[in-house]
């Protein structure tokens, strides 16, 4: 029977509980961080200071069939979860286009092309473009970009945020649902005035 000592068997449990995090999702995110979007780095909790990265967004609006770039400035960095969303939601909207080099699409909200994350660690920087095509339906009134940027497996920064993006006014993709909402509010009065015995 093998027999360890303490000194070889600490040295055992300290060597994976340092490995292990660091080499878990080298080549991406795990769908299971698509919501709140916190990396599995065991041990490690989010950069408190302001993140050094902004959003640079290429259009002030989105309508549906029209694409958006979307750089991430700052400093270099190696992980990523990249994201559109709408207030008060976690799902992931919209399909991203061709990833670009060194990054790969992430299946979030059951949407194949929903996130972008890394597909290794090597240097991303401010000129790496990411390409968001708006929903063909179902479209919110805005989204923001969100995303968690990491320059190491110790230091990221969670929840990044762009400007608020607006919906534009010749999009259709949430014209039928808006066009909806306003008839039935303005004619579910009217209908009420021509029930028999209504003002009985």
């Amino acid at each position: 029977m093998a027999h360890w000592s303490p000194s070889l068997l600490l040295g055992y449990i300290v060597f994976w509980t340092i490995m292990c995090p660091c080499v878990s999702f080298p080549t991406g995110a795990p769908a299971s961080a698509c919501e709140n979007m916190m990396p599995v780095h065991m041990g490690v909790e989010p950069q408190p200071s302001p993140a050094p990265y902004e959003f640079q967004v290429d259009a002030p609006s989105f309508m549906n069939r029209q694409p958006i770039n979307v750089q991430i400035v700052g400093p270099g960095y190696r992980g990523l979860l990249l994201e559109a969303r709408t207030f008060g939601s976690t799902a992931a909207l919209g399909t991203w286009q061709n990833p670009a080099n060194n990054t790969k699409f992430l299946q979030c909200s059951g949407n194949p092309k929903g996130a972008i994350t890394h597909s290794n660690t090597e240097l991303k920087t401010s000129l790496t473009t990411y390409t968001w095509l708006p929903p063909n339906s179902g479209c919110p009134p805005v989204i923001t970009f969100m995303a968690t940027v990491a320059q190491s497996r110790e230091i990221y920064w969670l929840s990044v945020k762009s400007k608020v993006i607006w919906r534009d006014s010749k999009a259709t993709c949430g014209a039928k649902k808006f066009t909806w909402t306003v008839t039935a509010v303005t004619v579910m009065p009217f209908h009420l005035l021509l029930l028999p015995g209504y003002f009985y």
